[in-house]
């Protein structure tokens, strides 16, 4: 019988053990702790413009006056361009080759002219190249600026299709293409040179006035 009892004893001994009075109570596990970062709020600071920086579009300030005298003191005797120029109240001073002028189109040689809501342009068929005139009011200015222009010299530049020859005058701004009839040519820029080009530029005269 004290067999029996000494190993049951052992044991409830045993298992009492960890509720013994004094002894140190197991710590609780601490939870982790969870640093939240708050997002940075980014601003974006956008540099004011600085003034005069933005181009802008503007009529320029045409000087009839000027185009008047130089169309009453002009050399020719192709009464077409008299004509046309008696005819319609133009945009611009209207700058053309001697040669009579067709509103609509009436063949290869005919000078082909249209006027346009800020100018003209008009077209003279070549059998190297076609010429187009392109005349306009419209200026590219810095805001402040007034809307005048002054005559500049002939700028020639070689392009895709051929050449082009622009200048400012009467406060208008003008293009004169030379569009080359042969593609081999035009992608050379050798169907007209820059004095060639220059000296068709020069020829033309006021053929539009008010």
């Amino acid at each position: 019988m004290r067999t029996l009892i000494l190993p049951a004893l052992c044991g409830l001994v045993l298992s009492g053990c960890d509720q013994l009075p004094g002894a140190p109570e197991p710590e609780a596990e601490t939870p982790p702790v969870i640093e939240t970062v708050e997002e940075e709020e980014v601003v974006q600071t956008v540099e004011p413009t600085t003034p005069g920086t933005v181009a802008e579009r503007k009529t320029a300030t045409i000087d009839w006056g000027q185009a008047r005298m130089d169309f009453a003191t002009r050399e020719t005797n192709d009464t077409g361009m008299v004509e046309i120029a008696s005819g319609s109240s133009p945009v611009v001073p209207v700058l053309l080759p001697e040669q009579s002028v067709s509103v609509a189109s009436t063949g290869e040689d005919a000078l082909q002219f249209r006027p346009t809501a800020d100018g003209y342009f008009a077209v003279q068929k070549g059998e190297i190249y076609d010429l187009i005139i392109n005349g306009t009011d419209r200026l590219i200015v810095r805001p402040g600026s007034e809307g005048t222009a002054i005559d500049t010299e002939l700028d020639f530049e070689e392009t895709m299709t051929g050449a082009q020859v622009s200048f400012s005058r009467y406060g208008a701004s003008y293009l004169v293409e030379f569009m080359c009839k042969d593609p081999a040519t035009a992608a050379k820029g050798s169907c007209v040179s820059e004095a060639d080009a220059v000296a068709e530029v020069e020829k033309l005269l006021i053929a539009g006035t008010r």
